[in-house]
This record gives C-alpha cells, sequence and structure tokens, in this order.
C-alpha cells in the first residue's frame, strides 16, 4: 500500500482520457481538476480509512453490427482512478516477482549451485 499515494492517485487522473464518457454522477475530468488535492486527498483519506466504496457501474448499450446491444459498464470517475492505480500497483508487484524469478533462473543456469532454501511467509 506504500505505492498508494497522493503523487500516484494524481498521475492516475493525469493519465486518464479528456471527455471519455461519465459514471452515474456525471462527474468528468475537468470537473474532477477543480479543487483537485482536496478531492485526492479525501479520497486517499477514504482508502487509508477502508470506507472508500465503488460507485454503481453505469451500463450503456452499443449497437453492434449485427443489430445486437453489447453491455458497456461505465465506472464513475474517482473508481477509474482508484483502479488505474491499484492496476499499477499490482503490475509493479508481478513485474518484481518475474525479475526476482529470472535473476534466480539464470543464477542456476550459469553458476555451481549446492542447493536453494526457499522461505515460506504465513500470513
Amino acid at each position: 500500500m506504500c505505492l498508494v499515494n497522493k503523487e500516484t492517485l494524481i498521475r492516475q487522473h493525469e493519465k486518464q482520457q479528456p471527455n471519455k464518457a461519465s459514471g452515474i454522477y456525471k462527474v468528468t475530468k475537468d470537473e474532477y481538476s477543480i479543487n483537485l488535492e482536496a478531492r485526492i486527498d479525501d479520497l486517499l483519506d477514504r482508502m487509508k480509512k477502508f470506507s472508500y466504496k465503488p460507485l454503481p457501474v453505469r451500463r450503456a448499450y452499443i449497437e453492434k453490427a449485427n443489430g445486437k446491444l453489447r453491455p458497456l459498464g461505465i465506472l464513475a470517475y474517482e473508481d477509474k482512478l482508484v483502479q488505474g492505480t491499484m492496476a499499477d500497483v499490482l503490475n509493479e508487484i508481478y513485474e518484481n516477482c518475474h525479475q526476482a524469478i529470472r535473476e534466480i533462473n539464470q543464477i542456476l543456469m550459469t553458476k555451481k549451485v549446492n542447493y536453494v532454501l526457499g522461505h515460506q511467509r504465513v500470513l
């Protein structure tokens, strides 16, 4: 959770594309930008207190070429920030694990190794 902070949430806000469909409260990136620092502080506070609750997804339907409708879920703007930030954190963890595995594999294949010790962490 140390990777979830004001800077990462603001960076996620900057990544969001303007003029995207808005969620149930119709808050856009431009509207959220007004008083951004206070909004991000409030969001981060709710996340840390585990009182942040995602809003319901707005359902829209897009017509497909065959005439059928495809359902589309549109997140509230704040939920986009939280999901994007959490995805970045999980990608970082995933990449670090794969980097460690690559390094261990390289050592095992290129150096003389008599044994490997493992440590299992119990939560």
